[in-house]
């Protein structure tokens, strides 16, 4: 009979095999948290889009753009920010979550992937009916920041140039700024004496201006008084931070 000699692992064999594991498991974790923190950024950014579509729609049908935000006292209050060139205030400005119903879109879809929180939506019926929407977003090591998506631009105190006067009536020279200025926007001339003023007419075209005060008739140009803030939420609030995500107060 043959002598059956029975193999086993070596001490040296088993820790290299044990380290190799661990080294496999240890990237395969690694990926995986990876892929999860990513697919949940996908979702967050899909969301915000599909927001867009469906506030972009309702706006159409003459909606508000209030009517999509859950207002509250202490978080739609403003300090500092300049829209439309005029300090806002509760009456031109709301800030909270979203309101699904408005638009109509299902809430439990359209929900922060990790915290399982609302999405946030800063609106001004300054200049239009502006918005942006803002969700929190993974950069990894634990940091976050916010992602934000929006239908507001601010503007430069831009001079441009008039080419006719009449009285508080402006038509703008040219069409690089055709639909740059907004009914309720503050404006100031040139020349020696200059005029601010509230616009409180656009012509359909966006090129013709009245004005609440009549401007002097040597006066060239016409421009926003003071320059709008780059964004809604680039601003100074009064109680609390507007984006958070498991406590944690987001950056921006």
């Amino acid at each position: 009979m043959k002598n059956i000699k029975r193999q086993w692992f070596t001490l040296v064999e088993l820790i290299v095999v044990i380290t190799i594991l661990a080294i496999l498991w240890s990237i395969a974790f690694i990926s995986l948290q990876g892929y999860s923190a990513d697919a949940r950024n996908s979702k967050r950014t899909s969301d915000l889009n599909s927001l867009i579509s469906g506030i972009t729609t309702q706006l159409a049908q003459w909606q508000s753009v209030f009517n999509f935000v859950w207002t509250d006292a202490n978080w739609n209050e403003v300090v500092g920010l300049s829209i439309a060139w005029t300090w806002t205030m509760d009456t031109d400005y709301a800030a909270w979550g979203i309101n699904y119903s408005a638009l109509p879109i299902k809430e439990a879809d359209f929900k922060d992937p990790s915290a399982n929180q609302a999405y946030i939506i800063w609106a001004t019926t300054k200049i239009n009916g502006k918005y942006e929407l803002a969700a929190s977003m993974e950069q990894g090591a634990g940091e976050r920041t916010a992602r934000l998506v929006w239908n507001y631009n601010h503007r430069a105190a831009t001079a441009v140039t008039v080419s006719t006067w009449a009285n508080n009536t402006v038509t703008l020279s040219g069409s690089s700024y055709v639909n740059f200025f907004a009914l309720g926007d503050t404006v100031t001339t040139n020349w020696t004496t200059p005029v601010i003023t509230t616009i409180t007419r656009v012509s359909a075209d966006g090129t013709t201006i009245t004005l609440g005060t009549a401007a002097p008739a040597n006066a060239t140009t016409l421009a926003l008084n003071v320059a709008e803030w780059t964004g809604l939420i680039d601003k100074a609030w009064t109680t609390t931070w507007f984006i958070t995500d498991a406590g944690t107060n987001l950056p921006y």
